[in-house]
């Protein structure tokens, strides 16, 4: 949070283990966009109930960029999710660009891709062919 303050940026994504989102809220008031990671139900309602400009839900399936990631959560996890918050919800873990459509059709605003991007033999291109509206 300190280091999105001073540098000017748009906004900071909290950890389940880092500062509470009601401390952040309180030190970054509507300066920020305030994103929090969440793995199941209780705790998107708690940051969506907390002042959490969106969520993080995930990961959605097994992923190498996070060492100590929890269990992958489920498509019926994230619908879960879906119908208890309203605000947008970002799907993160293991997600590559064939499994993208089917957790946007279970209810994620966007996905996060890390390691698809990062090793694809054209990352520009591949961002290029993600960069799409949905309908």
């Amino acid at each position: 949070l300190d280091v999105a303050l001073a540098s000017g940026a748009a906004g900071v994504h909290l950890g389940q283990d880092d500062l509470p989102l009601a401390a952040a809220r309180r030190l970054a008031g509507d300066r920020l966009v305030l994103g929090v990671s969440t793995h199941d139900v209780a705790e998107a309602r708690a940051a969506a109930d907390g002042g959490a400009d969106y969520v993080g839900f995930g990961p959605m399936f097994t992923t190498t960029s996070k060492a100590d990631a929890l269990t992958p959560r489920t498509l019926e996890g994230l619908q879960t999710v879906r119908a208890a918050i309203r605000i947008p919800i970002v799907a993160i873990g293991g997600i590559g660009p064939d499994a993208a459509p089917a957790i946007l059709d279970a209810g994620a605003d966007a996905v996060a891709m890390i390691s698809a991007i990062a090793n694809a033999p054209d990352p520009a291109e591949l961002c290029a062919r993600l960069m799409v509206r949905r309908a």
